[in-house]
């Protein structure tokens, strides 16, 4: 059929056909022949065959055409198994056309594919949203003070308040408050306690707030830190005080149990060690 296309080739007889052969070059060789004959009908094959063919081997051959982007619907479709070739080949694709929504949610979801790579790529890109990916992508491989570099550069603070936040490091929220009381950024600093209140010290909080005259900004924070160990102190005196009854009665039922005493050995102690047999007592000599 491919080799006399002109008369031989009809799209439904060929689809019945395809999926019955037992030859795995003539997948490829039938992809070849769709992007040349029918563009518009390889992404309908290529559904039609997707666990014959191998997805890493199909994105070679189509690369190779230099047409890849052809059959991003159907890589779309199968980007659920996570395999690293269809993953860089969509996240190439969704870059090239700057869907950078798609982008991100890619990236997100499949993590098979060279991520250290593409954030080095990216993280000079002219375009805001490229460096943005490349933030996220340092993030998700636990580069989070890169990450944050980047994100300070761009004055995403919010993006770096996250990748903080993710990153529970305690250390890493101190350097960023101290970057946002330099900016006097009353909003972000309110901001910054909010999404990192976890990871931030009540006396770097109290300082900061202090030197920058932002008390009326960290009295929620402090609120909020009282109200919490108020509740650990709590839970604490309950723990204590639970122990300390079940203790008093484990000591009164001690008290009241009755006394198991072997009356014998009470009034003739010894007698157990020298008797061997039944007691007998003799005749006065």
């Amino acid at each position: 059929m491919m080799e006399h296309s002109a008369t031989a080739w009809r799209h439904d007889i060929f689809s019945q056909n395809i999926i019955n052969i037992a030859n795995n070059d003539l997948y490829y060789r039938a992809m070849i022949f769709y992007l040349e004959e029918e563009p518009n009908l390889l992404n309908d094959l290529l559904k039609l065959i997707p666990s014959k063919i191998d997805l890493t081997k199909c994105v070679q051959v189509m690369r190779r055409t230099g047409h890849i982007a052809i059959i991003a619907p159907f890589l779309k479709s199968v980007q659920s198994q996570n395999i690293s070739a269809v993953n860089e080949a969509l996240n190439e694709i969704y870059l090239e056309n700057e869907d950078f929504d798609a982008l991100r949610t890619s990236i997100k979801e499949y993590d098979s594919f060279e991520s250290i790579q593409l954030a080095g790529g990216l993280e000079s890109h002219e375009l805001l949203d490229c460096r943005r990916i490349a933030a996220l992508l340092y993030r998700k491989n636990k580069k989070f003070m890169k990450s944050i570099e980047i994100s300070k550069k761009d004055e995403l603070y919010k993006d770096a308040m996250e990748t903080v936040a993710e990153s529970r490091d305690p250390s890493l929220a101190e350097d960023l408050m101290r970057h946002i009381m330099n900016m006097q950024d009353k909003e972000l600093f309110a901001a910054m306690l909010y999404t990192c209140y976890d990871l931030i010290k009540p006396d770097v909080a109290l300082e900061v707030a202090w030197r920058c005259d932002l008390q009326e900004f960290v009295m929620p924070y402090f609120i909020q830190f009282v109200k919490d160990l108020s509740s650990r102190v709590e839970t604490v005196q309950k723990s204590t005080d639970d122990i300390k009854k079940k203790e008093e009665v484990k000591a009164e039922e001690a008290m009241q149990r009755p006394l198991d005493v072997d009356m014998a050995s009470f009034m003739f102690p010894g007698m157990q060690q020298q008797q061997t047999g039944p007691l007998a007592i003799g005749a006065p000599g």
